[in-house]
């Protein structure tokens, strides 16, 4: 009966021993392999409305372009929207454009490759603004209606409405302006011919 007891306690103790002499498996960690974002740089309103030069002009009646655009004043807006009852920035334009004769491409940034660039201070009404409030190019027209203001599409507006180009928001993102349109038979006044014809009816 003592060997046996003896002989149990020798095989707990060896067992014992070789468990623990076991070596410890190692946890196997994950590598991660995801891509760090390398971020790209802001392009200057200057580099962008380089690649936009002078284009095609329509002859037609600039105040009738800003009349029409009236007309879609409070429509709701909604990306993609060309209809009477959702537009878009360039949706807008092109629709406006379309009641006056004139089709212009559906997108802002074709659309800003017609007409020649004017200053600030040579606007005129149906003028186009171009802006870049989204993405790394032009992003958002508007039309010019006189007064320094500008009537467009815009989701921060909630719909069509009319905005100061002045506006801190839209100065900061202003691009540059391109006449697309020239009124039918405008001439410069001669000034010889002014002076004969008051001459002559003295």
């Amino acid at each position: 009966m003592g060997r046996l007891v003896l002989a149990i306690l020798c095989l707990f103790v060896a067992t014992g021993t070789v468990l623990a002499t076991q070596p410890k498996v190692q946890k196997k960690h994950r590598i991660s392999h995801k891509k760090a974002k390398v971020k790209s740089k802001p392009v200057s309103l200057k580099k962008i409305a380089s690649r936009y030069g002078n284009g095609p002009t329509f002859e037609g009646d600039p105040d009738a372009i800003r009349l029409s655009s009236l007309l879609f004043y409070s429509t709701p807006y909604r990306f993609g929207g060309n209809s009477s009852h959702a537009l878009d920035c360039s949706g807008f334009v092109q629709k406006v454009f379309r009641a006056n004769g004139i089709e212009l491409p559906r997108d802002s940034r074709s659309q800003a490759k017609y007409g020649y660039k004017v200053s600030l201070s040579e606007l005129k009404p149906g003028d186009l603004l171009f802006f870049k409030t989204y993405r790394q190019d032009v992003s958002h027209v508007g039309i010019y209606i006189g007064d320094g203001k500008m009537i467009h599409a815009t989701r921060r507006g909630g719909g069509v409405k009319i905005s100061s180009i002045y506006d801190p928001y839209y100065r900061q993102r202003f691009l540059f302006a391109k006449r697309v349109v020239e009124a039918k038979g405008e001439e410069e006044a001669d000034p010889i011919a002014e002076i004969i014809e008051r001459e002559t009816n003295r």
